[in-house]
């Protein structure tokens, strides 16, 4: 595994993502990372700086929770994003 490869699923994910939330409706990022292929022993846990940036820089907002759909999280609880935009719009419109 290359840091070209790294940077290229990471790169993935932002776009998949962003693409996602572009949508309106809330997303668990762990939706976003599901079809990136990675090879075996490539821990996804990785991709997790993400959404925190992205949290950070002001791009999304916390939207909520929900139950993880993957097997491997035992129904963990996983965090719903929305654009900050789109979390703005809402709120003035209401």
């Amino acid at each position: 595994m290359s840091a070209d490869e790294e940077q290229r699923w990471y790169a993935q994910a932002f776009a998949i993502f962003r693409g996602m939330l572009r949508k309106g409706k809330p997303v668990a990022f762990e939706d976003a990372i599901r079809p990136i292929e990675t090879p075996d022993g490539f821990d996804r846990r990785g991709f997790g700086w993400i959404p925190a940036a992205m949290h950070r820089d002001g791009e999304i907002v916390p939207a909520g929770f929900r139950e993880s759909v993957n097997a491997r999280h035992h129904c963990g609880v996983k965090r719903l994003w929305v654009l900050a935009t789109a979390k703005k719009k809402g709120a003035a419109d209401a």
